[in-house]
């Protein structure tokens, strides 16, 4: 489809953006031959701010703010691609789609499709789940809206960080492709009927358009940043970002920027790129109302252009070196996350831990390498093809549409079956027999089975890997919340006070449990006690929402109080009380044990001894339980994959002294009076070690949370001092 409005307006271009252009030798491909100098070398700052942080995060803490860079720049680049045609009424949907397709879909296909085999050949099959469903959210360039529904922190190198979550920025950067044609069309076509009558222009419909969305969108993510992870990764948070680029674009054809102050502009734009690139950090509220900090700092470099002036930085853009990192950032970006994802699985470590900085090096070394011959044998080849095929008196655009299709099987189809496989074998249930029930009401469980394997004078053998249970495929949905508690577990902003009765809904002694997916933790355990002695059991949980006094968010503030209204109605006999030790609230979460200081604890243990006072005065009695070791704050961030690797081995096995936290629960039950305190400690650690198999089960599934296999086999150890906590209560 083509527009045909009009005459053209002239393309308004400064000497000094001209001479900022440089032609290619003739085989370079078309699209290269105009280039600007300084485009390419902002773009090597993006990719050199984005890789270091990504590699050496210590030296470059907010080099994430290079991505916002790129997409300043895709904003200026596009809107010029569309508006120009557009306004020579000669734009056609089938041209432009059919370049953005051949130029980034043959690179983007490659890597991913390397990606499969590297996850295929070197990645334990605990992971294989979510690195292929990722993969498969890339090559359809959704995969910034599936983390943004998974909640990822994209702030740090985590266990669970996806091979290919670097593609957010560019299936961000893909739908923005798709919408913004549409909306500079629609402009033009108002345009061309308001013409008739007033000869209005198409830059004021466009400027009009591209402020709404950069008001709207920049209000949108002021709003959302800090309310969800998930701001960092949306379209509708991001957008203004392009159109700054575009607002940028239509400016500069109607002003021209004396060379001084254009020199000054240039140095001006670098420094604030490179200052926001130093002193952000994970801790930053990005995007929001701070991103026009580097946003700025781009628009500041483009607008300043190549300027003549000897002091301007001018010399800076024309380096070899630079322009040559500009040329290869689009293949640079592509390759240096998925090895530097891979890298600690080739070597060898166990799932989770820290790449040394040698490999690192390594990794660096062979994204430059792949970079180059990615741009020279993919980039490059693809786009002199595609732009022969554009000048053909006839051209044809079915072409790119087979790439795209075949490209998409070819990746998806092996993805696919690498889900499927994982999938199957999560989903099949083990046979083997944990805790039983006896007709007598009595716990059993077999020796050396799960925490029996921890008591004194057990001495029991490695088992072997095929024998470990569940298997660390198995581990990851080894979830009373994704099993037998499913939708007993609220998420969210759900604020839905949901109450699930686990244990013989007949009884007449009444317990709850309340709390976060820490608390969900024991509710396996719980969950046989309760069956075992006919007591009834009720679960109050929600994911992230301890039960403290403390503000947390809007949505769990308001879960908390309407259940601890719900649970003074009740009235129930014993109240048990759990919570993620690294969130010490109002403190937040802590990603180093020496960050929960003494004060840090006991301002949260305060917190927490307030919301026990009213469940006491409505005559139940609170029983803490403290909160599991952390395997990731001892060092061992994965377990299943750690398993999957090593097995039943010390490989896998963390510090107490690391791994134990201060609970804060646990210290507001020492200085709470009337709450009694259970540690289960000694089932997940001794003699100063904490192992993640025990008895032959897995004992953590995703990070610290504990699997529910492992639970049950808590239930008959625990049994004592919970018999104890409720007969106390029943008889006060």
């Amino acid at each position: 489809m083509t527009v045909a409005p009009p005459a053209p307006r002239h393309d308004v271009t400064s000497a000094r953006h001209r001479a900022g252009r440089v032609r290619r030798h003739p085989g370079a491909a078309a699209s290269t031959r105009n280039l600007r100098l300084e485009i390419q070398a902002v773009r090597a700052v993006a990719i050199a701010a984005v890789v270091v942080y990504h590699l050496f995060p210590g030296i470059l803490p907010g080099g994430y703010v290079g991505v916002d860079v790129f997409f300043v720049i895709s904003g200026f680049l596009i809107t010029a691609h569309i508006a120009k045609p557009l306004a020579a009424g000669r734009f056609s949907f089938r041209v432009f789609y059919a370049r953005r397709a051949w130029r980034l879909l043959p690179a983007s296909l490659a890597t991913l499709l390397v990606t499969v085999v590297l996850t295929a050949v070197f990645v334990p099959r605990t992971l294989w789940m979510d690195f292929t469903e990722q993969i498969i959210a890339s090559a359809l360039y959704v995969e910034n809206w599936a983390l943004a529904s998974n909640s990822v922190d994209y702030s740090a190198l985590a266990s669970d960080s996806s091979i290919v979550q670097h593609f957010w920025s560019l299936s961000t950067e893909e739908q923005f492709y798709a919408l913004w044609p549409l909306v500079l069309w629609s402009c033009a076509r108002l345009r061309y009927r308001r013409r008739r009558r007033s000869g209005v222009s198409l830059a004021p419909a466009i400027a009009i358009a591209l402020g709404a969305l950069f008001a709207l969108s920049l209000a949108y993510s002021i709003w959302q940043t800090g309310e969800s992870s998930a701001a960092y990764f949306a379209t509708t948070t991001r957008a203004w970002e392009f159109a700054a680029g575009g607002l940028l674009w239509l400016g500069l054809q109607r002003v021209r920027i004396p060379d001084a102050l254009a020199a000054s502009m240039g140095w001006a734009g670098l420094a604030v790129i490179a200052v926001t690139a130093l002193t952000f950090d994970a801790s930053t509220p990005f995007p929001g109302w701070i991103a026009l900090l580097p946003i700025t700092g781009t628009a500041l470099v483009i607008a300043g252009a190549m300027p003549e002036a000897r002091w301007g930085p001018a010399f800076l853009y024309r380096l070899r070196s630079v322009q040559w990192l500009g040329d290869v950032s689009y293949s640079l970006y592509l390759w240096h996350w998925p090895l530097l994802i891979v890298m600690p699985f080739v070597i060898g470590l166990a799932g989770g831990v820290a790449t040394p900085l040698w490999a690192k090096g390594v990794v660096l070394a062979i994204a430059l390498v792949l970079a180059h011959f990615s741009r020279r044998l993919i980039e490059l080849p693809v786009i002199a093809f595609s732009t022969e095929r554009m000048r053909a008196p006839r051209p044809r655009h079915r072409g790119v549409l087979v790439l795209a299709v075949a490209g998409l099987l070819v990746v998806a189809l092996p993805a696919a079956g690498m889900y499927g496989s994982a999938a199957r074998e999560q989903a099949a249930a083990t046979t083997t027999v944990g805790v039983t029930i006896a007709a007598d009401g009595t716990l059993t469980i077999p020796s050396c089975y799960g925490a029996a394997a921890m008591q004194d004078g057990a001495d029991c053998p490695q088992v072997e890997r095929a024998d470990i249970v569940p298997s660390p495929v198995q581990a990851a949905a080894d979830d009373f919340a994704d099993t037998s508690g499913k939708g007993c577990q609220i998420e969210g902003a759900d604020t839905t006070v949901k109450g699930c009765e686990v244990g013989d809904p007949d009884g007449t002694t009444r317990l709850a449990i309340v709390g976060d997916s820490h608390a969900a933790n024991v509710v396996p355990a719980l969950q046989l006690i309760a069956k075992a002695h006919h007591w009834s059991l009720t679960t109050y949980l929600h994911s992230g929402c301890p039960m403290t006094r403390a503000d947390i968010t809007p949505s769990c503030d308001t879960w908390k109080a309407d259940t601890l209204d719900k649970l003074q109605q009740e009235r129930y006999d014993v109240v048990f009380v759990a919570a993620m030790s690294r969130t010490p609230w109002p403190g937040g979460m802590v990603r180093k044990a020496d960050e929960l200081t003494p004060a840090v604890r006991d301002r949260a243990a305060a917190a927490y001894a307030t919301t026990w006072e009213r469940l006491q005065q409505a005559g139940s009695t609170v029983v803490a339980l403290r909160d599991n070791p952390d395997p990731s704050i001892g060092g061992v961030p994965d377990v299943p994959s750690c398993v999957e690797q090593s097995g039943d081995g010390d490989e896998c096995d963390f510090s107490e002294a690391a791994g134990l936290l201060d609970d804060p629960v646990a210290q507001a039950a020492r200085t709470t009076p009337g709450v009694r305190l259970i540690d289960p400690t000694p089932l997940f650690c001794t003699d100063g070690t904490c192992p993640s198999v025990i008895g032959g089960v897995v004992v953590y599934r995703q990070v610290q949370h504990v699997t529910q296999t492992y639970a049950r086999s808590m239930a008959p150890f625990l049994e004592p001092e919970v018999v104890g906590a409720v007969d106390a209560a029943r008889t006060s």
